[in-house]
This record gives C-alpha cells, sequence and structure tokens, in this order.
C-alpha cells in the first residue's frame, strides 16, 4: 500500500492518547502557539522506524527496530541490504524512496539554519546519508541501477515485525539499458546530488561518490526514457518533470548550462493524462515534481514562464482547492496531509526570494491543523501534543500479527513522528488500522512534513539558540520527551545507559530511581 524508544507503559498511553476509535467535527478549535522545533525533531526521527538491514538498528531511537532483511539482493548477487521500507509494509519501492531522499535533501538545503538551530542537523544528515548509501549499492555499474526489493503483494499478505519477515526477498525490478526508469533514475539523481552539496564540506570524498553516481543515473534515465515500475503501487504518469527536477540540481553543483538546456526541455513533456503541466492542479509528490521543477527553473532562469507556473499553481490552491471547515486543504482522500504539507513546504521555500504574506499564512494555517489547530483537537504526528492517532497502519510499530485480529490493536510502540494520512472532507478521522487512507504511515508523508516544519522555523519561530540545559534532558538534545522517558526507565532497570545523571535526578537527591521517572513523566505530561 502507498501508502521513543520504548513500549510506553500502559499508564502513560492511558494519559496522553485518544482512544476512543472515531472522531467527530466539533463546532470550533483552539488556536495556539505551537513548538515547530519539537515537530522537526519527531518528523527526522520517524525514519528510524523504517530502516531496513543488518545496520537497521544502528543510530535508532526505536529499541523496537533491529536488523531485518539482511540477505536483500542476494538473488542477483548483490548487497541490497539497507535502505528504508515504504510505509506500513516493508518493501523497497524506488520511486517513493528517491523522492523522500531528494525532497529532504532539499529541505536540508533550503532551510539549513532550521535544522542547525535546533540541533537536528546531525540527524538529518544521519537519514540522508542511510539514503544514500543504499542508492550507491544499488548502482554496482554506470548501466545498472536496482530500484526494488519485495514484491508488494506477497509482502502484504503478513503483518508482523520486519525483523520476523524470513525468506529471501526478490531484487524485483532494475534499470538498464533495456529498461527504463527515468522517473525513479531523476529522483534517485537529485538525492544523490543534493546529498554532495549538502555533504562536501564534511565529506568531500563521499560526496563526490554521491555526485558521479548522480551524474550516472541522470544519463540513464535520459538516454532510455520511459517509467519505471512499481506494481500497482507506485507507477508514474510522467517523467520529464522528474528528469528536468535533477537536471536543475545537476546544473547547480557543476555549473554546466547543458543540464538547463536539459530541464527545458523535459519541463515540457506532459503526462499520459495529457494535461497542461504548466498549469498544474496537483502538488508535489511521487508522481508530480512539475511545481518543484518549474520553481528552480525560475530560480535559475528568472523566466516569465515559470513564474507563471508556479503562481497558477499557487493560486489554485489558494482559491479552488476543496477547504474542510477546518481550513484543511484537501486535494485527496489517501495520504491528504502529504499534500498539505508538500504544497506549503514549496510555498516557503518560494517566500525566501518572494516574500507573499497570503501564502506564509496558508503554509503556516495547513501546518497548524496538522499541529492540532482542528475541529478534532488533535495532532496528526504521533506523539506531538497529547492526542494524536493511537492505531497506525504500521507493522512494526503495532507490534502483533493478524492473529486474533490483533492487528486491530492500538499500537504497542509510539511511532514518533509518524505523520498519518489525515482526515475526510469534514475533518472527520478513523482512528482505524485497517482504514489505511487515513492511518497509514510513509516515507513520501514524512518528507514534505520535515520541509514545511523547518520553513515554519525560518519563518514562524520556534527556533532554539544556545537553549539552557534542562532538568529531564537526559540525552542533551535540547528536548524533554519520551526518549528522556525511555532512557530513565531503562537506566533505573539496568543502571547503564549513557544518560546526564545531573539532568536524570529530577529531585536532586543523589539518586536516579522510580520517584525521579515519576517527576520526568509529569513534566512531559505538563
Amino acid at each position: 500500500m502507498k501508502s521513543k524508544l520504548i513500549k510506553l507503559s500502559a499508564i502513560i498511553i492511558s494519559g496522553v492518547m485518544l482512544t476512543t476509535s472515531f472522531v467527530n467535527t466539533g463546532t470550533a478549535f483552539a488556536a495556539g502557539t505551537h513548538d515547530y522545533s519539537t515537530a522537526l525533531k519527531d518528523s527526522i526521527i520517524f525514519f528510524d522506524a523504517n530502516k531496513c538491514g543488518p545496520q537497521a538498528g544502528e543510530n535508532n531511537v526505536f529499541d523496537w527496530r533491529g536488523a531485518c532483511h539482511t540477505t536483500d539482493g542476494s538473488d542477483v548477487g548483490v548487497d541490497l541490504t539497507g535502505g528504508y521500507h515504504d510505509a506500513g509494509d516493508h518493501v523497497k519501492f524506488g520511486l517513493p524512496q528517491g523522492y523522500s531522499a531528494a525532497i529532504l535533501g532539499w529541505s536540508l538545503y533550503e532551510f539549513k539554519e532550521s535544522f542547525d538551530a535546533t540541533g537536528n542537523t546531525t540527524k538529518m544528515l544521519q537519514q540522508l546519508k542511510y539514503f544514500t548509501d543504499y542508492f550507491l549499492k544499488s548502482h554496482p555499474n554506470s548501466t545498472t541501477f536496482y530500484y526494488q526489493v519485495g514484491e508488494g503483494n506477497a509482502d502484504h499478505t503478513y503483518w508482523g515485525a520486519p525483523e520476523e519477515q524470513t525468506g529471501q526477498r526478490p531484487s524485483l525490478y532494475k534499470a538498464d539499458p533495456s529498461s527504463p526508469a527515468s522517473d525513479i533514475l531523476s529522483e534517485t539523481s537529485a538525492a544523490l546530488t543534493l546529498m554532495y552539496l549538502n555533504y562536501k564540506n564534511i565529506d568531500s570524498a563521499y560526496a563526490t561518490k554521491c555526485l558521479n553516481a548522480a551524474k550516472e543515473l541522470y544519463a540513464m534515465g535520459k538516454a532510455n526514457q520511459g517509467v519505471g515500475n512499481g506494481q500497482s503501487f507506485y507507477q508514474a504518469t510522467s517523467f520529464g518533470d522528474d528528469l528536468a527536477w535533477a537536471a536543475t540540481w545537476l546544473y547547480t553543483a557543476t555549473n554546466d548550462s547543458t543540464y538547463i538546456t536539459d530541464a527545458e526541455q523535459f519541463i515540457t513533456l506532459g503526462n499520459t493524462m495529457n494535461e497542461n503541466k504548466m498549469q498544474d492542479k496537483w502538488t508535489m509528490c511521487w508522481d508530480d515534481m512539475y511545481v518543484p521543477a518549474a520553481l528552480r527553473l525560475a530560480q535559475i532562469t528568472g523566466k516569465q514562464i515559470y513564474k507563471d507556473a508556479i503562481e497558477i499553481n499557487f493560486n489554485y490552491w489558494k482559491t479552488q482547492v476543496t477547504t474542510t471547515p477546518g481550513g484543511l486543504k484537501w486535494l485527496s482522500n489517501w495520504g491528504v496531509l502529504r499534500y498539505a504539507a508538500a504544497e506549503s513546504m514549496v510555498m516557503l521555500v518560494y517566500c525566501k526570494q518572494n516574500p507573499d504574506q497570503s501564502l506564509l499564512d496558508l503554509a503556516k494555517k495547513q501546518v497548524d491543523y496538522i499541529l492540532g489547530d482542528n475541529p478534532a483537537n488533535m495532532s496528526y504526528i504521533i506523539g506531538y501534543g497529547s492526542n494524536w492517532c493511537i492505531h497506525p497502519h504500521h507493522r512494526a510499530a503495532n507490534g502483533y500479527t493478524y492473529a486474533n485480529g490483533d492487528n486491530a490493536k492500538p499500537a504497542k510502540h509510539l511511532l514518533t513522528g509518524a505523520l498519518v494520512g489525515g482526515p475526510d472532507q469534514n475533518d472527520k478521522f478513523l482512528d482505524d488500522a485497517n482504514q489505511y487512507q487515513y492511518t497509514e504511515v510513509a516515507l513520501d508523508y514524512n518528507a514534505g512534513l520535515v520541509g514545511v516544519l523547518a520553513g515554519a522555523i525560518k519563518f514562524f519561530g520556534g527556533t532554539i539558540v544556545n537553549p539552557p540545559v534542562k532538568k529531564g534532558d537526559l540525552n542533551n538534545d535540547t528536548f524533554i520527551d519520551a526518549i528522556d522517558l525511555a532512557l530513565c526507565k531503562n537506566y533505573i532497570l539496568t543502571q547503564n545507559g549513557n544518560i546526564d545523571k545531573n539532568n536524570a535526578d529530577m529531585n536532586g537527591d543523589g539518586s536516579i530511581d522510580a520517584i525521579d521517572f515519576s517527576l520526568l513523566k509529569k513534566a512531559i505530561l505538563g
């Protein structure tokens, strides 16, 4: 389907989560100031939950995740371990994985000061490198790129932890001179080029390796044009937009003007519905990169045609997209919040050079809706606030199997930072793991979310600069949250763990015990 660190105790779950399965529209909701910094941190953490491979448990905040799918690629004699599971399932799909890595890289490139100021740059780079390490493995020579591991239909018959999903998975699809996949190759190329731009001052050798691979993948996509295969789950309707998007980033990295010539040609290629994509009525997503590609071309060339394309899209979103009673821009019934987040991110990137209060207001409205300013008075980011989805469609977090219908139970594990699909046109949300159009989570959902939250910090505040040391901040990440509670619990039980013991001693009595745990829990719950 397209889709903190601990098993929280029942008392904590009952204290901070809604347990009803259907949330009805209210007549009013409270607006407030949101902590975009915490939301950003959590939205980056989410990707730990979807790591795949023998190193999946390393640098991972979730102790319920570990090594899995350790033989990926053995059927073709290539090490294809690593990367990320797509959503609530465990397939590694090429198109959304390349797209997600590219959008995350773009977020860091455009809003790096937000990541730096909130202490999130290191974790963000860890996530990005986990993507690009996998992409480099998947490209064993200049004319081959493996882009899907796992068969979607077979995978979806399993409900359980990825660590317990045994057996060899097929390396289902690859791009080569006889098999086109311009869309997937281009998204992956853009991700690798952005890694070069974001990483060249950290590790120039690794960054250069990424750039060289990006050039090769782009060349493959250009030479053998056509869409790749994503079974029935991710079948693209265009590839010119992806090639144009990738070309703009290669131009930025190399200053080679032939890439801009390419981009201006490729962006004119339409989709299979024969829509005029210079008047795009959709938004940035795994199957539509026309608006971000046009934005990049407007930034680079200054040409009016691209500026007009952006304005047409923004005006459509401001005046014609369906708006729920609570103010959400509602584009589609499947993962609606990913679209609102992605469009808002593009608007905030645009506003860096072209300040527009109407766009800032719209983007802030969408972000705040996601964070809790909505008729349901709930956060659609798991773990943020005090009321969120407790039945996310995510097998690892759920912690059960299909036996006895246990997969419908509240998740055993807190899937911190995950953006769920979202409500219907009337702001109603069905908290049911089997209703995945509402409750599924996915890489591409969170990619745009990270970007818009970083933009929100830049434009609306929430930045933390040289924060003071706080009692309860056991890992010194400037936040007091469920991760700290998990660390405290683990230390009390095992007397082990790398924690700031001074901050853990909540009552200052010189010991770390159940009293400190209780005080920390109260602090988190307000």
